[in-house]
């Protein structure tokens, strides 16, 4: 009986932490961490396309931040190794605008996350038909 006194007790200590770190879950299984900055970080599941991280991207606006649809959502930094989860590939998006970095070129990659690309918050979820479309 005494072991399971210490885990009730180890369990109700831990509880605040496991809700200090809120995390927003998708129709789509993303994971959005929001950081202390305002700004939120996407992690969709492996093998997503990248499409999928947007879609989470206006989800969590929309649902957790109760962004309206023309709202505009800007990449604040591309493709990366994850600041609130041990992940190479998320992104950190913001709803403040973001000065761009996109260098003016002639061929220009589309598959790319540039900081202070943007989309509204409407344009953002209908990337999420192209997603489920192809899952």
């Amino acid at each position: 009986m005494r072991p399971f006194k210490y885990a009730l007790a180890a369990l109700f200590a831990f509880a605040p932490l496991a809700q200090a770190q809120s995390v927003h879950v998708t129709p789509d299984r993303a994971r959005v961490f929001p950081l202390s900055d305002g700004s939120f970080e996407v992690a969709p599941p492996r093998g997503q396309v990248l499409d999928g991280y947007w879609c989470a991207a206006a989800d969590y606006a929309r649902r957790g931040l109760g962004a309206g649809w023309g709202q505009d959502i800007y990449v604040a930094r591309g493709l990366g190794d994850g600041v609130a989860i041990n992940r190479t590939s998320t992104v950190i998006f913001t709803l403040t605008p973001v000065p761009s970095d996109k260098p003016d070129r002639f061929i220009t990659r589309t598959n790319a996350f540039h900081v202070g690309d943007r989309l509204n918050v409407q344009e953002a979820d209908h990337k999420c038909s192209i997603v489920r479309r192809r899952f």
